[in-house]
């Protein structure tokens, strides 16, 4: 029957035309049919009233046949939309292309009726027939009895009623034309058996691209339930192709089954059959151009036949079929109609969820668009009004299977998308509050709660940093809904509703095209323009926010999600259960029916090897044994290796689903609430930061605290789970020790804990219910209104966190343990040393009061003062400090602990413990050693200055202290304690000496005044130790002091004066030149010659003199010395021995040799001190004494400098 070397004639009847280009390219997502179909040419006058053998098969080898003109697609733009969810959003519109076909129709079709449901998702219009009569008027009454009501009321009320709303030709001519087509296709499809000699990888539409599995990025969510999928559930009908048809700028997801075939010469052809008595009118060439144009077919092939007799075949080019005779069409008015008509639609269904009904009756002017879901709710009003009484809940067949398509599309665009912008976001974010705003939460909890979670999931991603939260920030790349690209769009509409369509003339090509052929066409563009103030998409706004607010609205949608948890069915659960349960008895009655009925070798038969594979191979490499091209080889071997990817990826996909599905503990209820919670500890944790970052403590304890309970009730499903509580523990740790610092707040911080909103409030209900008998792992971090246990709070909180730490977050807490420790020990230290100090005085006015209440004191001692506990407790918190710094080797934090620890050994040195009367020498002396080698284990872990030169500094100022004040308590009280005094001096010279090494006056800072200060003390202390060296000789000569001792003496005195001098510390100053006046006199009686007394007297006189400096300074002060009482004692001494000084030259000079008349001098020098005496006196301030002094040695020093010039 087939002729091979025989050229199908070319089509002669087509008009002369210039070539109009119009731009289309169709991809194909899926085709589960061979593509394309092995044409067969029939002879000249084979009967198609005859039926093939394999006419109706519904095998793989049919391509489809079976399907391509009897089932009706249904509403397929929901299994379209539900299968590539990757295109909702993409493209303009989802559809049969049957109703593409019917709406570009609509200039040429005046007497055709279209009846046409229309949803909006995203940026996506879903277009599905809506069959009057099929889904209204043969139902029963109580389905859809709104819409019913409406389209018999406002619809059908004008004109043929019954043949108006028809959308199909069902008459007996109608049906026995298509059981003639559909027996040509089944003759002219060529046989499995037959040989096929041209290569199938050239056909153009073989472009296809592939759909990849669902990649898992994150936990596995609810899927919507088939039912729920589509309005009609029962209908199944799958296309042959599921193409992405781009016409002009009009990208459309559409599915066809219109038939391909290729032959040796065509590879890719449409095969229509033709009565060669009737001519082809304008609605079929279109039918044809555009079934065509949306599978990439390059060429039909005519069959024409009379009778059901085949005469001839001819072939016409795809871009040839506007321009046949009889019917010609414009491609431009088909392209003008198509954007028309879309941006109509887009500028009227606006709202997401609603449902629209484009409806056009036979012989109609005009289209028309409804809102039904207004409607409905209108309607339900109105009736609500009349009755009183409520009515019954309307139902939209549509609105849960969009909801569903609405969560599909979301969830698909979250999971695959590698970057999700703000644009990105604020997409999914339109898209699941519609669906939340569709599906009723008590019905479907399911989904209502996952899409809950996928919100709070956009605001607070997971994986994110709480401490450093990076959120994708807007830029240029292009997302879902392009900003270029709508505004594209708008100047495309604005092109639309300016230009000028042809005249009439040109739509009248046709016979049916009649006068009004393109009213309804002008009728969309006036309504175009009357709509175009509300004509601009509403985009979605992008999801920009806060750190703040992006988890205040998690929040939200978390409490929103655990509030759906109610309705879960609990029968799901036993339904589960009980699956499980049978699977487990049948895989048993299995094992046990092959044990028992083993499957035996038969002889003579061969035992199958289950190689499918191979099988599959061996099949596919038949075509190939005939000598094909290295191009089909390249193509091939690329083709399986891309199937081999696919299904390696495909099989870890199912893994990892088959992983995360083990985490569904046998009910969604269970495994949604733990997501939600999951997610409420991340963004706990996350407001928790964002709190401390703001100083609000009381915030973050209470968010901390909320944290940790999510992490216990998720410990609690899942062992495995990541533990964030040494994180969370150690901030709260941190709290706690910032609240100490700031104490003042205290209250503030308490308020900030006891707030709480609603949605948080949700959540800790949920927490208490599941942690219900549960142990709580953690204390309560309320903060008190006491700063010691805040601090131990702080201690705690840090050694849980390492309990629960890894070991490099383990350092870390360790430091911050240690510096707690360490502010808590010293706190403990000052407040011991105050405690110590009032129990002091208590005891001071107790024996100043007398024996009246020694007997209350007695019984108060029993029990140990408050101040030891405190020691201890210092003592206790530093030494654990200590061990936390040294645990992680922070050298500067350990010297930093052992200056601390040195300093609390210099306070327990003084501190008297209720058992001991005073305190002995040699304990403080023991107690002082020990913070000589803490100071020093500090200067050991800093090495040099270099390493840290504030505390190299802080270490050396302590130790010089220690070392100074161990030296004055020897020197003072060592003659009352020991009895080997010459051991006592030695020791109390070497601390001094040491302590004058320590002094560091060459580095500049705020402690070289100090230094030099302490330094001039030393230098007075060395001094007085040899000065009271001297006096230990008793009373010896002159000559017999030891020489050496006397030097230093006056060296240290003298060094002492220049340092205090430059200082202007007066009154140490004065005690000086008080002692080396003293000093002189002390000489001068030891002196035996009368010119040696003299020399003395007359040094210490000078002495006086230089004095005049110090009362200056007191002067200049303005002010007294901080004891008054003791600078005025020593400014009554100072003129004693003033006095005592001149009156004891004076006789010297009188009774011996004074060949410069001195004595004179002396005498009148001395009747000047009488003479102001009555001027001063204990009674006086020192200040006026100072001025007294300091005009008086004026005065004499006036007189010796006249004496002097006179000489």
């Amino acid at each position: 029957m087939e002729d091979r070397n025989e050229e199908i004639e070319p089509c002669r009847s087509i008009g002369p035309h210039e070539l109009d280009v119009v731009k289309s390219q169709a991809v194909i997502k899926l085709s589960p049919v061979p593509l394309p179909a092995h044409f067969k040419r029939l002879e000249c006058n084979t009967n198609l009233n005859l039926p093939p053998l394999n006419w109706l098969t519904t095998s793989h080898s049919s391509h489809g046949l079976h399907q391509a003109l009897y089932q009706s697609a249904g509403f397929a733009s929901f299994r379209l939309g539900q299968m590539f969810p990757d295109c909702v959003g993409e493209v303009d519109v989802v559809s049969d292309a049957e109703n593409i076909k019917q709406l570009l129709k609509l200039p040429y079709s005046a007497q055709s009726a279209i009846s046409m449901v229309v949803h909006k998702v995203g940026n996506t219009l879903l277009l599905d027939e809506f069959d009057i009569q099929k889904y209204l008027l043969r139902k029963a009454d109580d389905d859809w009895k709104w819409l019913r009501t409406f389209i018999l009321e406002h619809i059908l009320t004008y004109g043929d009623t019954q043949h108006n709303y028809c959308l199909k030709e069902r008459s007996r001519e109608a049906l026995q034309t298509k059981n003639l087509l559909s027996k040509f296709l089944y003759h002219s499809l060529k046989q499995t058996g037959e040989e096929l000699d041209y290569d199938v990888a050239t056909t153009p539409t073989q472009l296809t691209s592939r759909r990849q599995g669902l990649p898992i990025t994150g936990p596995v969510l609810p899927e919507p339930k088939i039912e729920e999928n589509v309005p009609d559930p029962k209908s199944s009908h799958a296309f042959n192709r599921n193409v992405v048809w781009t016409f002009e700028d009009i990208r459309m997801l559409i599915g066809t089954d219109m038939p391909i075939f290729g032959g040796p010469n065509r590879p890719c052809i449409s095969l229509r059959l033709r009565d060669a008595a009737q001519p082809i009118n304008v609605l079929t060439g279109i039918d044809y151009w555009l079934d065509n144009l949306m599978c990439n077919v390059p060429e039909v092939v005519m069959c024409y036949h009379l009778d059901g007799i085949v005469q001839k075949y001819e072939i016409i080019k795809t871009e040839d079929l506007p321009y046949l005779e009889n019917s010609q069409f414009s491609p431009q008015v088909v392209r003008n109609v198509a954007q028309n008509i879309l941006a109509f639609l887009k500028a009227n269904a606006t709202k997401a969820g609603h449902t629209y009904w484009l409806f056009k009756g036979r012989n109609d002017d005009v289209v028309k668009l409804y809102d039904l879901t207004t409607l409905c709710q209108s309607q339900s009003q109105t009736a609500e009004k009349s009755e009183g009484d409520p009515p019954q809940q309307q139902v939209n067949p549509f609105t849960v299977p969009v909801g569903m398509l609405l969560y599909s599309v979301a969830r698909n665009m979250k999971n695959t998308l590698p970057r999700i912008s703000p644009k990105a976001a604020g997409n999914i974010r339109a898209l699941l509050d519609n669906c939340i705003k569709l599906l009723p939460k008590e019905q479907y909890p399911q989904i209502v709660s996952s899409s809950h979670y996928i919100l709070s999931d956009l605001h607070v991603p997971a994986g994110i940093d709480p401490k450093a939260p990076k959120f994708e920030e807007d830029s240029d790349d292009q997302s879902l809904y392009d900003d270029d690209e709508e505004d594209e769009e708008d100047d495309y509409e604005d092109d639309l509703l300016n230009c000028d369509y042809p005249s009439e003339k040109s739509y009248q090509s046709s016979e049916q095209g009649g006068g009004r052929a393109n009213v309804a066409v002008r009728h969309i563009c006036d309504a175009l323009r009357d709509f175009k103030s509300h004509a601009k998409k509403a985009k979605p706004a992008p999801l920009l926010a806060t750190t703040a607010e992006r988890c205040s609205i998690s929040l939200e949608h978390i409490s929103s999600g655990l509030s759906c948890l109610q309705y879960f069915n609990g029968s799901q659960e036993e339904k589960l259960k009980e699956s499980e349960t049978h699977a487990k008895q049948e895989e048993k009655q299995r094992i046990l029916h092959e044990e028992q009925n083993p499957n035996m070798a038969k002889p003579f038969s061969a035992i199958p090897l289950p190689y499918e594979q191979l099988k599959l191979t061996q099949q596919q490499a038949v075509p190939a044994l005939k000598k094909p091209s290295s191009k089909a080889k390249r193509s091939k071997s690329k083709e399986l290796a891309t199937t081999a990817k696919t299904k390696s990826s495909t099989a870890s996909n199912r893994q990892l689903s088959a992983k995360f599905n083990t985490q569904h503990f046998g009910s969604w209820n269970v495994h949604l609430k733990l997501l939600l919670l999951e997610k409420a500890c991340l963004t706990f944790a996350t407001l928790a930061e964002q709190h401390y970052e703001s100083r609000h403590y009381g915030s973050t304890l209470r968010f901390i605290e909320l944290a940790c309970r999510c992490q216990q009730v998720l410990n609690k499903y899942m062992a495995n789970v990541v533990s964030q509580y040494s994180c969370l523990l150690g901030r709260a740790g941190d709290c706690f020790f910032q609240m100490s610092k700031h104490w003042e707040a205290i209250e503030e911080y308490e308020q900030q804990y006891e707030e709480q909103d609603k949605s948080v409030g949700v959540i800790n209900d949920e927490l208490s219910q599941e942690l219900e008998g549960e142990e709580e792992e953690l204390p309560t971090l309320a903060p008190v209104k006491n700063v010691e246990q805040v601090m131990l709070h702080s201690c705690k909180c840090y050694e849980l966190a390492l309990e629960h730490a890894q070991k490099a977050e383990s350092n870390e807490l360790l430091r911050r343990l240690g510096n707690v420790r360490n502010e808590l020990g010293l706190k403990y230290m000052y407040w011991a040393q105050e405690e110590y100090s009032d129990v002091m005085k208590q005891k001071e006015s107790v024996k100043a009061a007398g024996d009246t209440k020694l007997e209350d004191t007695q019984s108060s001692e029993s029990v140990d003062p408050l101040y030891v506990k405190l020691t201890v407790n210092s003592y206790d918190c530093l030494r654990r400090g200590i061990d936390a710094f040294t645990a992680v080797q922070d050298n500067v934090n350990l010297a930093f602990l052992y200056c601390n620890m040195g300093r609390f050994m210099r306070l327990r040195a003084h501190l008297t413990m209720p058992n001991e009367s005073a305190i002995a020498l040699d304990t403080q002396k023991a107690f002082y050693n020990e913070a000589f080698n803490y100071y020093e284990k500090a200067k050991d872990c800093l090495d040099t200055r270099k390493a840290n030169a504030e505390l190299w500094d802080l270490v050396h100022w302590e130790l010089s202290t220690a070392t100074f004040t161990l030296a004055k308590q020897l020197q003072d009280y060592s003659a009352a304690d020991m009895t080997s005094l010459a051991e006592a001096s030695k020791e109390v010279l070497e601390l001094l000496q040491k302590s004058l090494k320590l002094c560091d006056v060459e580095h500049p800072g705020a402690r070289q005044v100090l230094y030099s200060f302490r330094s001039g003390l030393i230098h007075k202390r060395i001094a007085s130790f040899h000065y009271s060296q001297l006096r230990s000789h008793g009373s010896c000569e002159f000559s017999q002091l030891p020489k050496a001792t006397l030097q230093l003496c006056k060296y240290h005195y003298e060094k002492a004066t220049q340092i205090l001098e430059v200082l202007k510390e007066t009154g140490e100053l004065l005690v000086v030149q008080l002692e080396r006046i003293s000093l002189h006199e002390f000489l001068a009686e030891l002196s035996t010659h009368p010119a040696q007394k003299i020399k003395q007297m007359q040094a210490a006189l000078d002495i006086c003199l230089q004095c005049h400096l110090i009362f200056a300074h007191v002067i200049d002060a303005n002010s007294g010395q901080a004891a008054d009482d003791e600078f005025a004692g020593h400014l009554t001494l100072f003129e004693s021995r003033l006095q005592n000084a001149l009156k004891t030259l004076t006789k010297l000079l009188l009774t011996g040799k004074d060949p410069k008349q001195l004595s004179k001098l002396y005498k009148r020098m001395y009747m000047e001190t009488l003479t102001g005496k009555h001027g001063t006196g204990a009674q006086q301030s020192p200040a006026t004494g100072s001025k007294h002094l300091h005009t008086l040695l004026t005065r004499l020093r006036a007189m010796c400098d006249a004496q002097l010039a006179s000489d």
